[in-house]
């Protein structure tokens, strides 16, 4: 599956930034960059918890791709917050 280019973001902050992408199937995609985050512990952490974050929730919706991007601030959040903001990110 080829990813357009990303037009203008569904929902943006200081730690996320959330896009959707018309497709044929749902699903998730999330981007946690090397620059940012140096360790792959906390990349593959963050991934789990959004990752988490969706199916627990429901996110998922049909014909669409929902991107991430995670930014730095993204760790300082508790799990609560981090699912409040996405869960608002996506409903919107």
């Amino acid at each position: 599956m080829v990813l357009q280019k990303l037009s203008k973001p569904i929902f943006s902050s200081k730690s996320i930034r959330v896009f959707a992408v018309k497709s044929s199937e749902p699903g998730l995609r999330v981007s946690t960059p090397k620059k940012l985050f140096k360790l792959a512990v906390n990349r593959n952490k963050i991934k789990r918890q959004i990752k988490n974050i969706f199916q627990k929730n429901n996110l998922y919706q049909n014909d669409v791709i929902f991107v991430v991007m995670v930014f730095t601030p993204f760790l300082s959040l508790s799990y609560k917050e981090a699912s409040f903001e996405i869960c608002k990110a996506v409903k919107s």
